[in-house]
């Protein structure tokens, strides 16, 4: 095996192929990047046996074959290499990487013990664009605790229905759920769970533009096509246990509403959340006609208040506390202006949207009242 690629292209492809590879690998050719030169290119493999992810690099092929080479170690290299060609070539039971004058050697693995790609029988299929899929997943992901007992709710919940899928997260104390309208119409409902990890390795390989993605979705698998990347994972298992998050959200007709500027909102957070502690994290929110106070009073620290004006003319005054990671996790997610809060006792889940964007809301639950 020998190929000579560009080193802006590897390391860019070596960006995508990190996030896959586990850390600390239970089986030693887990650790290793599988490198494969057939007829029509060279494919780089790398898998954590719940994710497996093959990309076509563009390189000019000199010889067929394959090898495996510690990934990480490979990686490290090739990140460090000045913008020149790399010429990788396998002797015998050691693989030479070469880039000027330079010359480094790794030793190979065993590639007929490195884990085959599976294969696929998909049930459904979704065609959409980068840049949507990698919005909703970032502002989903969030608030998901992988950590969580219930395994159900380690994951983000894709939900398909008609010419919809949600995307929802929740960890039972707040959730999130974004919503993408396709031109597919799917015949009858359809539910997995995302595991979080996969969540976050979909977010590195997508950006911003608007490349086609198609997405297949098996019984316990899903794979995602890119143009020169295809990345295999397994589900988690428990959809059906995921609880009916539509009977979580509040409704807008029951709730009082204020309007705030979000980023005026947001700033204000972060300078009271100072005054928070492990021990005591809460931040009080004092709602009253056209005035929103946010105070905190921790015995450890201090005291601190703030006063913002708000668009909000009913009723008497209305205290809620939360956290401030329950506020500014979602305002950091908001690109609106101005922030719709919406909220009826200090016992009942606030709901939080942008005035403008369709499609994205967040529920948290405040904290007992002291």
């Amino acid at each position: 095996m020998e190929i000579i690629v560009k080193s802006s292209i590897l390391k860019k492809e070596c960006e995508k192929i990190e996030d896959v590879l586990p850390a600390k690998p239970s089986i030693a050719i887990t650790g290793g990047i599988l490198f494969d030169v057939k007829e029509m290119g060279c494919f780089l493999t790398a898998t954590d046996l719940e994710n497996t992810i093959r990309i076509n690099i563009e390189c000019e092929k000199i010889k067929k074959g394959s090898v495996v080479i510690n990934g990480r170690k490979f990686i490290s290299l090739i990140k460090q290499l000045p913008d020149s060609e790399i010429k990788i070539s396998k002797k015998n039971n050691s693989v030479d990487v070469i880039c000027g004058d330079a010359k480094y050697t790794f030793p190979s693995m065993d590639e007929e013990e490195f884990p085959k790609i599976q294969k696929f029988s998909e049930e459904i299929t979704i065609k959409l664009e980068s840049n949507i899929l990698r919005e909703g997943i970032n502002k989903v992901r969030f608030c998901i605790d992988p950590d969580e007992p219930r395994p159900y709710f380690r994951g983000g919940l894709l939900d398909i229905k008609e010419n919809t899928f949600n995307i929802v997260g929740t960890d039972t104390k707040r959730l999130t759920l974004f919503t993408i309208k396709t031109d597919q119409k799917y015949s009858h409902p359809y539910r997995c769970l995302l595991p979080y990890k996969l969540m976050g390795i979909i977010t590195s390989l997508t950006d911003d533009d608007k490349q086609p993605i198609e997405i297949n979705i098996g019984k316990n698998q899903i794979n995602f096509n890119f143009k020169t990347t295809y990345l295999l994972s397994q589900l988690l298992s428990g959809s059906e246990e995921f609880p009916d998050y539509t009977k979580v959200i509040p409704g807008e007709k029951q709730l009082k509403i204020f309007y705030i500027n979000k980023e005026s909102f947001l700033t204000i957070l972060k300078r009271i959340s100072l005054f928070t502690t492990e021990r005591y994290n809460r931040v009080r929110l004092s709602i009253g006609k056209n005035t929103l106070i946010l105070s905190v009073a921790n015995p450890d620290v201090g005291e601190a208040s703030e006063k913002i004006d708000i668009e909000y003319t009913e009723g008497k005054e209305q205290n809620l506390v939360f956290p401030p990671n329950y506020l500014i996790d979602f305002l950091s997610k908001l690109e609106d202006d101005r922030l719709v809060f919406g909220f009826s006792n200090e016992r009942s889940p606030v709901l939080l949207k942008g005035e403008k964007t369709e499609g994205y809301l967040y529920v948290a639950m405040p904290l007992k009242l002291e």
